[in-house]
């Protein structure tokens, strides 16, 4: 019955790379409030064997194959396979390359590029009206609550405000390629909103608005229009609020980003589990992500910093 009641689903995509990060993941969810929320995950295809313990349960486990349109599918398995002969600097290069000159076309399908679009199918398809996507590197503390993010009347948002002319890098383009999506101007003295971590909360609806007006616009399907966006240009976050701030007809609840903590740096795992334990103790910290490895540095072992958080989580009690 809990299933069928809660008021949100989870869900992350993910892959192998990240599968000792997802596993820390589950542990938290299992140690706090949000263990009877069902929880959604799509792996890449080929990984999936190796996710299959985590089948059953809240987890609804499923390959890449099943949510995304078949030439995606295709497409994604052929990207991987040049991505490994190139390497991680490869094929940033030719994703350089592609976005001056439209070659080559693979580097569109990479695994960051249709996990985007995996998130998109799987929300589009999701039997809930609310959708809180959790990538791996996220760890839920004891103090999360299903309430923080429950809708209260209108779409719940989470926002970090900062002004156009202090955009920079990658957050700047994807601002300047989401609004030229739908054919608006960020006006030089605006505050825009960037945010687009995980926990990150999807209205159902308005993802499945968002989508058909993208076919609608450009007179083809949705993952074609984002597809052709220039490579690592574009993020579907962006993209989402884009559409709720100036399309959309929705009442949109804009709330702070205060239970959320972040590390960046899991070189010392003694250092790190105190870094995790002074955020957990912090009475608004609900939700904390762990950067460093998916940044894709490999500075450090990821089981060194996952297996020191796991034993500060057990450590910790859920409050009253």
């Amino acid at each position: 019955m809990a299933l069928m009641t809660a008021p949100f689903r989870i869900l992350t995509v993910t892959w192998s790379e990240d599968l000792p990060h997802f596993a820390l993941l589950r542990d938290s969810l299992a140690m706090s409030r949000l263990a009877h929320i069902p929880h959604d995950v799509v792996v890449q295809s080929e990984d999936l064997p190796r996710f299959e313990a985590f089948r059953g349960g809240t987890v609804v486990l499923q390959g890449s194959d099943s949510v995304l349109p078949p030439p995606v599918e295709s497409r994604r398995r052929v990207a991987r396979r040049w991505q490994a002969r190139a390497g991680r600097h490869g094929t940033r290069l030719l994703g350089s390359v592609s976005r001056r000159t439209g070659w080559p076309r693979w580097v569109r399908y990479t695994g960051w590029h249709t996990q985007q679009l995996s998130k998109l199918a799987a929300v589009a398809a999701s039997e809930s009206d609310t959708v809180v996507i959790m990538d791996s590197d996220v760890v839920v503390t004891p103090r999360a609550h299903p309430e923080d993010f429950a809708p209260a009347g209108a779409i719940p948002c989470f926002s970090e405000w900062q002004p156009e002319s202090a955009l920079l890098g990658k957050v700047r383009t994807w601002q300047h390629t989401a609004h030229r999506l739908f054919d608006r101007q960020i006006p030089l003295d605006a505050q825009v909103d960037c945010y687009f971590d995980t926990p990150f909360v999807f209205h159902v609806p308005a993802v499945r608005e968002l989508l058909d007006f993208l076919e609608r616009r450009y007179d083809k399907c949705w993952w074609e229009v984002l597809l052709a966006l220039p490579p690592r240009g574009w993020s579907e976050f962006c993209i989402y609020k884009t559409y709720l701030k100036h399309v959309a007809m929705h009442e949109v609840d804009r709330r702070d980003t205060a239970l959320f903590g972040y590390l960046f740096d899991a070189s010392n795992p003694a250092r790190l589990a105190d870094d995790f334990k002074e955020l957990a103790d912090r009475g608004n910290c609900h939700y904390i992500t762990i950067h460093s490895q998916s940044a894709g540095r490999r500075l450090w072992s990821a089981q060194g910093s996952t297996d020191c958080i796991r034993d500060c989580l057990a450590r910790l009690r859920i409050p009253a």
